[in-house]
């Protein structure tokens, strides 16, 4: 309400806040139920779970995987039914795939799928949408009961730099086991609200789970052991294969042992910060050059330093993302240069660095002494 008396009053209000801020937009397809009134192959953004219920009908697979990603804090999903009251085949996800493959804004995939066949194509449907610049990462997980070769199998198979295989399955809050699908969705969850790339998440607690796959003598499906007098440790050996799995917390619940892509030809992206920092820069500088108008303006020396001036700045402030390089002068930086093409249509920009590697290993080196 106006009043003439120059008066600064308190409208303040608090209310409930839900969800977390998200930094990686997440896109799901799967299965709606028949009764669901969303359209087959169209995108969907949903919010609350009735909306999911109401969209894709609440029994179905696809229901379930977008609201377990809202009950895990992720605060809107762009998802999209492959098919409606009947399991979609290969083809009818490949062309729900192709609609979020052209979506920029996503860029974390999920499928409610355990078929590692789908599994190579949602890879290869994340290899495409780079093609066209859109930087995405697909997350995915296997039946419950899955071994640790039959794991490394599908590792292999999809063996791409955007897959991320997590397994195993995990217990809810209810006591209930859930497949690899949803240990991926609860992983990818959180790399979504990550916001810092120089954290890597390894160790992280994954809240509201109560164990992970147990097998039959009721241990973990995964685990450090002792076989011969030989000490065995599955989750390395799984690392190694490309898969990123998951283990009972040391208080309890569940954790995350370290996150790593499918792709093990070399080490360049076993882990999956690597992958995640490496677009990341490119996003950030491509939106710093649209966002300056750089393609608006003339190719000229003065616009070409400012690009160049702009781009050094940008790096220098994720400089705990990717390290600068030593320079002839002695100095260090990142090499920036911005140069023309001969018809002055383009201009290229260039620069160096060394990506950040978090901490895998801390060996404590302890030198002890005792009085005799």
């Amino acid at each position: 309400m106006s009043q003439l008396y120059p008066e600064v009053k308190d409208a303040t209000s608090l209310g409930p806040r839900f969800s977390q801020e998200l930094f990686l937009p997440i896109g799901v397809e799967g299965e709606k139920a028949a009764i669901g009134s969303a359209a087959v192959a169209v995108p969907v953004k949903i919010t609350r779970p009735s909306e999911a219920d109401t969209q894709f009908g609440a029994a179905s697979p696809l229901a379930a995987i977008v609201k377990f990603l809202l009950g895990r804090g992720v605060p809107e999903v762009t998802a999209i039914a492959s098919a409606s009251g009947a399991a979609p085949t290969l083809v009818q996800r490949q062309t729900a795939w192709a609609i979020l493959e052209s979506d920029p804004d996503i860029r974390v995939r999920l499928t409610d799928s355990i078929a590692q066949a789908d599994h190579v194509a949602l890879a290869d449907s994340c290899e495409n949408a780079d093609l066209i610049q859109n930087k995405q990462v697909c997350f995915v997980g296997m039946a419950t009961a899955t071994s640790s070769a039959n794991l490394i199998t599908a590792a292999g198979a999809i063996a791409s730099k955007r897959a991320v295989l997590v397994a195993p399955g995990i217990y809810d809050e209810a006591g209930t086991l859930r497949s690899g699908a949803f240990a991926a969705a609860a992983v990818a969850a959180e790399v979504a609200k990550n916001a810092d790339l120089s954290d890597d998440l390894d160790t992280l607690s994954l809240a509201a789970f109560t164990d992970v796959e147990r097998d039959a003598s009721g241990y973990p499906l995964f685990r450090i052991k002792v076989t011969g007098g030989v000490p065995v440790n599955d989750f390395e050996t799984l690392l190694v294969g490309g898969v990123s799995p998951l283990r009972r917390g040391r208080n309890g619940g569940v954790e995350v042992t370290h996150l790593r892509t499918t792709y093990t030809v070399d080490s360049t992206m076993d882990a999956l910060m690597t992958r995640l920092i490496v677009d990341q820069l490119f996003i950030d500088v491509r939106d710093y050059v649209e966002g300056n108008n750089f393609l608006r303006r003339g190719n000229t020396l003065a616009n070409r330093n400012d690009l160049k001036a702009g781009v050094e700045a940008l790096l220098s402030e994720r400089s705990n993302w990717i390290k600068p390089l030593p320079q002839p002068d002695g100095d260090s930086g990142y090499f920036v240069a911005v140069t023309s093409s001969a018809d002055g249509r383009s201009v290229t920009v260039t620069y160096k660095g060394e990506v950040v590697r978090g901490i895998q290993t801390i060996l404590v080196d302890a030198q002890l002494q005792i009085a005799v």
